[in-house]
């Protein structure tokens, strides 16, 4: 019953235009690399302040290595990918 009750939720926010993210496949950094021609970190670069990608931090250990896990929705990707191929035409 609660996952009926889930679902409803789910498909009224979708209506009304809140979570229309949460389905839509998820990039990781190393797959639009790939998909791009470009380094994981310029991709990180790319991405990192853009509006609506996901950052997973873990909290900060002994070790001085920080751990960040990005993924990038496939409309934010598209959203980017726009906008830097139509940067030289104006």
């Amino acid at each position: 019953m609660a996952t009926a009750a889930k679902l409803d939720t789910i498909r009224q926010m979708r209506e009304e235009g809140h979570g229309s993210r949460l389905f839509e496949r998820h990039f990781t950094p190393v797959e639009l690399a790939e998909q791009w021609n470009l380094s994981e970190d310029t991709v990180r670069r790319i991405f990192e302040r853009e509006s609506d990608v996901l950052i997973f931090e873990n909290p900060e250990r002994g070790s001085s290595r920080r751990r960040r896990t990005m993924r990038i929705p496939e409309s934010v990707a598209e959203r980017v990918y726009r906008r830097l191929s139509t940067r030289g035409r104006a």
